[in-house]
């Protein structure tokens, strides 16, 4: 059975759409009998509102367009949940395009999100993007738009991201507070900005104390993590271990566990969404990156520009 619409309803009822349309709608003009008979034939026809139609008489979509490098168990989950939370309580709509880490496939998600006349677009931009050149767009059509957790420099769009030296910092002080003497940090991809700005500020701690060693070692995976430390952990001993992610963690507890490392006589710090370290070691002490209000704050923030633009 087709989709009844409103003209459907009206040319049942022999009577003409605009009336139909007031009397779903419960206005002061129609009267209670012609309103009885509408709504009658709606619930019979199983008639359901067409949303976009309405939405766009009214220039809004109230749909937003959320674009993520790639679909991840790791942070990404939390974050979604945090913006579904604020979204759908305001009577928003949203859908995900991951870019699969490709600047390319990024900016065919871009397109989408135009020409599916989104009101916003939330973006967590792939390491491989080097500027905002193909954000230009965006910028000339004036859609909403904000940068969450991976970015860089730039002035055009709101954007939220973690206190990574903050972060960073803490991790390294609970190292030093610990006694560690020999320590393994372990970051995530090399070329990214917040593995190299979470790495900086980790060895300003680190590198005010001489008698402390700190083995930096970059991995863009857990597997890759798990590879490097099955390696090391061969011919050398630490004392202290440093996981910069969830995913780096993972890696991590994996080559622990794998190589009969008994970590309750070192120490394991780690900046995570909170989630996983609770199935793996309860000695393993957290700085917690929530991932859920990131993915909160980034929607309120995108639904602020878009009321302002309303106005």
């Amino acid at each position: 059975m087709k989709r009844i619409t409103i003209k459907d309803l009206a040319e049942m009822l022999n009577i003409n759409v605009s009336t139909v349309s007031r009397a779903l709608k419960d206005h002061p003009d129609i009267s209670h009998a012609v309103k009885a008979r509408v709504k009658e034939a709606a619930e019979t026809f199983s008639y359901i509102p067409n949303d976009f139609a309405i939405n766009f008489r009214k220039k809004s979509s109230k749909v937003i367009g959320l674009i993520i490098p790639e679909m991840s168990m790791f942070f990404i989950p939390s974050i979604i949940k945090g913006i579904s939370s604020v979204l759908h309580s305001e009577g928003y709509n949203f859908f995900v395009l991951s870019s699969e880490e490709s600047v390319g496939i990024e900016e065919e998600n871009l397109l989408t999100c135009i020409n599916s006349r989104v009101d916003g677009i939330l973006i967590s931009l792939t390491k491989h993007t080097k500027d905002l050149n193909h954000l230009s767009r965006i910028l000339q059509l004036e859609i909403p738009l904000v940068i969450f957790d991976k970015t860089m420099p730039q002035h055009s769009f709101e954007e939220v991201i973690f206190d990574n030296r903050l972060y960073a910092q803490a991790a390294a002080k609970k190292l030093i507070d610990a006694n560690c003497k020999n320590i393994i940090a372990i970051f995530g991809d090399e070329n990214l900005e917040i593995s190299q700005t979470r790495k900086n500020h980790f060895l300003e701690i680190i590198d005010k104390y001489k008698d402390v060693k700190c083995k930096i070692i970059y991995c863009d995976s857990a597997d890759m993590v798990k590879e490097k430390l099955n390696i090391i952990f061969d011919y050398e001993d630490f004392d202290g271990y440093f996981a910069m992610s969830d995913e780096t963690l993972a890696g991590l507890h994996s080559s622990l566990v794998n190589k009969r490392i008994n970590s309750s006589k070192a120490k394991v710090v780690a900046i995570t969404e909170g989630i996983l370290p609770k199935y793996l070691d309860d000695s393993y002490e957290c700085i917690i990156n929530d991932g859920f209000e990131m993915g909160k704050t980034a929607a309120m923030k995108l639904l602020t520009i878009i009321k302002k633009q309303s106005v």
